[in-house]
Formats: structure tokens, C-alpha cells, sequence
């Protein structure tokens, strides 16, 4: 049984992009969503010190001294609980349950950390939903467009939330700005793959351990709830915001990924004047200690960045509070990824020429591969080098309505799953066995992947030293081809990091000048992100 979890007292349901319940009767699916209270009525200890950030540096102002909201009975947890349910048209027994915080403690299993942290929740939530998958149907949305009066009518219509579509003729008023608190977009899901047969059906691969690509969609699905949950001003009439993704900086795989309960977790950690730093990680849980955080499996950042729905325009999000010394590392660790990534797009090779030691390494790259390239050398290419050209795959999928977001376009994480599995599948074949996923790198989504477009996928091999190294590069590019339009759009460019646990791999060669270009990006996003990774192990304070 799949349960949410989230501080800042909110009531999170189940997700079929995530799980689905064990239960016995009939499931229903039950969208990715979290609800929870007003914030802005928070009150603040005036008595520690304060420490404010984002871009509104006089959130002084925003503090609001009024009184907490009370507390109420469990049983009025669990009408909350079904009345929203109800709205979504469910009949999942699964439980949804509402926690003080992250560090909520359990005595004998999941189930009872479950209870118990619902039993301590201190306030109702106000209704509000935060999703990125879509709550109408797409026949709804068909007949609606068509003016066919035989639409079936949604329950999940009638919901208010933050991530809805604006309505057309209806008077929004201004968003209020709302201090809050790292803790405040604190989320966690638990996964328990150990007990729910039907959750692993869904996550297992052929090998017998999880797939990646689900988890990089849960990931998406995440961050989106998270950064919606940041932004909302706790009313149902202020003027919507559309929240996207705009890039993933980095997805860094720290252990091997095995058939156990796991918890995703997230907040955000940094804010700028429209953009929030997510990050994430995922926890082993143990059976013994449920309420015990175990392990860390995976470490992730997105970068989310948030519009006004009926301006298109940049809106700004909540500022926020830091509270102590760890929250203001964290906070400057957003701002040193900001700044690291305009270094990054300034020295791109699509901007500014290799250096004087990449320009050195093309030259040795031209000396080797000429005398495999020409006809009168007696040298023969040896068996452990591929040509750079001769390591392609590709694939197209045409982009269904099931796949949309609240907003109508693909869903990130699913683009994301369609290049992994792409690389995976490049790298296999490439190395002549089951590789082993590092890392994803920085990704921009340039721009937004329309609902029946044709997705066109093109992977390569564009970086391996070959010898006694292990790790390689994978590039997958993603266009959108409009066969109406008769236009083909890049939208991602996807970098994948794999090794060969077992041997060294075979060695890449470019022999042409835009080959080169890619082999550098490919070793500059190698050496960069061994670094990053580097770097995630000793701020966050992980075991290798």
C-alpha cells in the first residue's frame, strides 16, 4: 500500500504514476495530488532569528502574527480524507495520511507510522489540490472543445486547485506573497515494493530490480507537487500559476537500486524572483525501524519556474524563511548551482571555441583516427574502438493524451523515461552487456511536447576513454516532429552517464569536426558531474 506523506500537516492521496493500493477491492486511479493548509496564517517565533531569502528581501513584512489554527479530532481527518476522495471520483481503501514532519517515528511498521503520524496532525487542510496530472478526462475535454452535450460530467472538475487551468470569464484577484519555511514544501511517498505484489508488478524490470525510468517520472511528479505546494498562497480565488519544469540539473544514482520499501523525499531549497531548487532524494526503509531513515540511494535537483496562467508572464513565487545554519547552506548551495550553470551556458562549444587543451586533444584525436580512415595504411582500427558515427539508435513514439500534464503537454517525467530506457537499450548494445545507470546531467526543457506530435529519439555513444575505464557517455536528442506544420523542433538533449561494472569499455572515435564537439561535451559533462557527485556525497554528508 502506497501512503504520502507531508509536513506543514497536509493530506497527500495515492498516484497511479506511483502506486496503487493492495486492497482487495475494486481500484480506481487516484492522481498525484497533496493538499494542505493554509500557511499564511503561520505563526512565526519572533524570539530566534530570522532569516529571510528570495527575491523579495523585505519579507518582514509578511510575517503574520495571528493565532494557529486548532486541532482536531481524528475522525475529522478521515472525513476530510473521504469527502476528497469522493471528489475524485475514487473508491481506493488505500490510506492517505497527514504527518508533523519528515521525522515522524514509528513503532512496528509502516502501517502504524502511518496512523501515528496521523493521529498527531494539527490542522484540516483546505481542499486545495497540487498535481501535474491533468483531473478532467480527455473525452471531457474533447466534447467540450466540440460543444457536444453528451460529455460525461467529472466529479474532479469541481476542485479548486492551484494547478488548474484559468476559467474562462472569471475574476482573479491579485497572489499574495506568503512567507514559508523549507519544512513547509517538505513531501515524502513511500513506495513498499516489499509488501504491495501489485506496486512491483508495475517497477520491475527484466533483471529482477527496479526500473530507473519509472522513478525519473516520480521524480518529475514530485517536484512539480513540491513547487506547487511552495507556491500557493493558501486561497482558491487568486490568479492561477503554471508551473513547469525547467531543467534537470542533476540525478546522481549513489548505490545500486534493489527490490525494497523505499521513501522519495523533497523540498524546496532555494528561491529566486519566478524559480525554485528542488531537491529530492530516495531512502532505503528498513522493516525493522519504518519511521528510521536508512540509507540514501538517489540524490536529485530540478529546477522548476513558475508563470503566470493568464499573463504567460513570470510570476513570483513565495519567499523564504531560513531558520538555521544547515537551511542557509542549502539555500547557498542553490545559488552556486545558479551560478555555476551561467558559467556553464557562457563557455558552451556552441558559443565559444575549445581551449587550448581540448583544441590539443582533437589534433591527437585527428592523428589516430587518420591512420585507421586511410585506405593506404596498413593499420587496422582495432576491435576494442568504435567509430562515434557507428554508435546510433534511434526511436519515435507517437505522444498520447494519457501522458499529458494539467497543462495539456507531455509530462517531463515521461520524456525522461522514454530517453533513458533509449540510452539503456545504446548503452547495452554498445558494451555487449547490462550497463549500470550513474547519472543523468543538466537538462533544459526548451520547449513543450504537444499532444499528438511524434516524438523522434536519437541516441549516441559520444564519450568513453575505452581501457581500464568504466564509465561512458550517452546523448539522446528529442524532436518534435508536427507533421501538420511539417517542422521537426529539438526540445531536450538528454546526458546519461553508465558503466560497465564488469570490464573496461570499448573506445569512442569522432573523425569529423562536429563529432569532436560532441566527444568534448561528453568529457566536460563526465568531469563536471564526477565532481558534482563528489561534492552532493560531502555537503549532504553520504556514504560513497
Amino acid at each position: 500500500m502506497l501512503r504520502f506523506t507531508s509536513s506543514a500537516t497536509s493530506l497527500l492521496s495515492q498516484s497511479p504514476a506511483i502506486a496503487r493500493s493492495s486492497s482487495t477491492s475494486s481500484q480506481s486511479a487516484v492522481h498525484h495530488l497533496a493538499t494542505t493548509r493554509t500557511l499564511s496564517k503561520r505563526r512565526i517565533n519572533t524570539k530566534k532569528p530570522l532569516f529571510f531569502s528570495g527575491a523579495n528581501r523585505n519579507a518582514r513584512d509578511l510575517v503574520a502574527n495571528q493565532k494557529p489554527v486548532g486541532t482536531p479530532a481524528k475522525d475529522s481527518i478521515e472525513k476530510a480524507r473521504n469527502e476528497l476522495l469522493d471528489k475524485l471520483g475514487s473508491n481506493s481503501s488505500g490510506t492517505v495520511i497527514a504527518s508533523g514532519g519528515p521525522t515522524s517515528s514509528a513503532t512496528s511498521s509502516i502501517s502504524a507510522a502511518a496512523e501515528a503520524a496521523a493521529a498527531r496532525n494539527s490542522a484540516l487542510p483546505h481542499g486545495k489540490v497540487f498535481t501535474v496530472r491533468p483531473i478532467t478526462s480527455w473525452i471531457d475535454k474533447l466534447a467540450n472543445q466540440h460543444g457536444s452535450p453528451t460529455g460525461t460530467h467529472n466529479p474532479a472538475s469541481n476542485i479548486t486547485s492551484p494547478s488548474s487551468p484559468p476559467e474562462p470569464g472569471k475574476k482573479y484577484n491579485k497572489r499574495d506573497l506568503v512567507l514559508k519555511t523549507m519544512q513547509d514544501s517538505y513531501t515524502e511517498i513511500i513506495l513498499p515494493f516489499k509488501t504491495d505484489k501489485a506496486l512491483l508488478e508495475e517497477y520491475i524490470n527484466v533483471g529482477g530490480s527496479l526500473r530507473h525510468g519509472k522513478i525519473m517520472e516520480d521524480l518529475d511528479a514530485l517536484a512539480g507537487a513540491i513547487s506547487y505546494k511552495h507556491a500557493d498562497d493558501g486561497k482558491t480565488d487568486s490568479s492561477p500559476l503554471t508551473i513547469v519544469t525547467a531543467s534537470v540539473d542533476r540525478i546522481d544514482l549513489l548505490k545500486p537500486l534493489g527490490v525494497c520499501d523505499l521513501r522519495l523525499s523533497g523540498h524546496v531549497t532555494y528561491v529566486g524572483y519566478s524559480s525554485m531548487e528542488i531537491f529530492m532524494k530516495m531512502e532505503e526503509i528498513s522493516e525493522d525501524k519504518p519511521g528510521h531513515h536508512g540509507d540514501t540511494i538517489l540524490v536529485a535537483r530540478f529546477t522548476m519556474v513558475a508563470r503566470d496562467a493568464l499573463t504567460g508572464k513570470a510570476a513570483q513565487v513565495n519567499p523564504m524563511l531560513l531558520q538555521n545554519d544547515t537551511e542557509k547552506k542549502l539555500f547557498q548551495m542553490g545559488e552556486d548551482h545558479k551560478a555555476k550553470k551561467r558559467l556553464a551556458t557562457d563557455s558552451a562549444l556552441t558559443k565559444r571555441p575549445p581551449t587550448q587543451e581540448e583544441r590539443f586533444l582533437i589534433h591527437d584525436l585527428y592523428l589516430n583516427y587518420s591512420q585507421y580512415d586511410d585506405p593506404q595504411s596498413k593499420t587496422k582500427k582495432p576491435d576494442d574502438v568504435e567509430w562515434l558515427a557507428d554508435t546510433k539508435m534511434s526511436a519515435i513514439h507517437i505522444m498520447q493524451p494519457q501522458d499529458r500534464n494539467i497543462h495539456d503537454k507531455i509530462f517531463g517525467g515521461y520524456l525522461m523515461r522514454l530517453a533513458y530506457e533509449l540510452a539503456f537499450c545504446n548503452a547495452s548494445v554498445f558494451i555487449s552487456s547490462r550497463p549500470t545507470f550513474l547519472a543523468l546531467d543538466e537538462i533544459s526543457f526548451r520547449k513543450p511536447v504537444p499532444i499528438g506530435t511524434f516524438l523522434a529519439l536519437d541516441s549516441q555513444i559520444v564519450y568513453a576513454e575505452g581501457g581500464d575505464h568504466h564509465s561512458f557517455q550517452v546523448m539522446v536528442k528529442a524532436d518534435v516532429l508536427d507533421v501538420k506544420k511539417g517542422s521537426r523542433e529539438t526540445t531536450n538533449t538528454f546526458w546519461f552517464t553508465f558503466t560497465d561494472p564488469i570490464k573496461g569499455t570499448p573506445k569512442v572515435m569522432p573523425r569529423t569536426y562536429a563529432e569532436s564537439m560532441l566527444y568534448l561535451e561528453g568529457k566536460r559533462r563526465r568531469m563536471l558531474g564526477s565532481q558534482l557527485a563528489g561534492l552532493n556525497r560531502k555537503n549532504l554528508g553520504l556514504q560513497k
